[in-house]
């Protein structure tokens, strides 16, 4: 169960703008433990050509009380690490987050919702639900720009958008076609930690989706509101 969290600070009195903190964590690995065991389950159940589990057995409801156990991990998940971070910041800077400011969406999880007159599961993975107005995140990489981004509440997308750009190689294709050097070339106006450059090409622009083409492909789902350029990253 993994997300997104941005909370903006302010830094409006130099007429500098607006600082945005922006993470991405999950569940820590309690989220694929979760789904490896309800697969297992889904596998001895025998039912279906695609393993699954009915959600009004025994099975089927501990699996909906587990993966909701997960996403409330991560989101606590996040909320710890935010603070730490902003801890940080108003020690180096003096600012502060804007009161009631944060954006919190999950990707890779499962929601309750109505549809076409229909109450459904909806399983998302690399995308979020975003009704008509609602404020959500499109990430970038950490050499490009994110986006603030308001849902169209598209009924054909079960209101969805992208949750990201979406990569093009793995981390494995980019560990092994991504020169170091390049990747520090890329980030050459983003502060990081030299020291981890060899693991941080996993991560490196080259291996992500141009977020302006992620952007045109999602017109009919979400509207860009806010661009977030990167000035320091850190992969944990």
């Amino acid at each position: 169960m993994s997300s997104s969290t941005s909370r903006p600070l302010e830094l409006d009195r130099d007429g500098a703008g607006d600082l945005w903190l922006l993470m991405h964590s999950g569940s820590r690995g309690v989220g694929a433990a979760v789904g490896a065991h309800h697969q297992q389950a889904a596998l001895a159940s025998g039912e279906g050509s695609l393993p699954g589990l009915r959600t009004d057995t025994p099975e089927g409801l501990a699996c909906l009380e587990d993966m909701a156990l997960a996403c409330r991990f991560a989101r606590a998940n996040r909320e710890a690490l935010a603070d730490q971070a902003l801890a940080v910041i108003h020690e180096v800077l003096g600012v502060s987050p804007e009161p009631d400011s944060t954006v919190d969406v999950h990707h890779n999880h499962v929601a309750r919702e109505a549809h076409f007159g229909r109450a459904l599961w909806v399983h998302r993975k690399g995308a979020v639900g975003l009704e008509e107005g609602a404020v959500g995140l499109l990430p970038g990489s950490m050499g490009t720009a994110s986006y603030l981004v308001t849902g169209r509440g598209a009924p054909r997308a079960y209101r969805s958008c992208a949750h990201g750009a979406g990569r093009v190689l793995t981390r494995t294709e980019a560990r092994q076609r991504i020169r170091p050097a390049a990747l520090e070339h890329a980030l050459r106006r983003v502060v990081f930690d030299p020291r981890r450059l060899d693991s941080l090409v996993e991560e490196a622009p080259a291996a992500y989706r141009d977020i302006s083409e992620v952007l045109e492909d999602a017109a009919d789902l979400a509207v860009p509101r806010v661009r977030l350029t990167p000035l320091a990253v850190l992969k944990g």
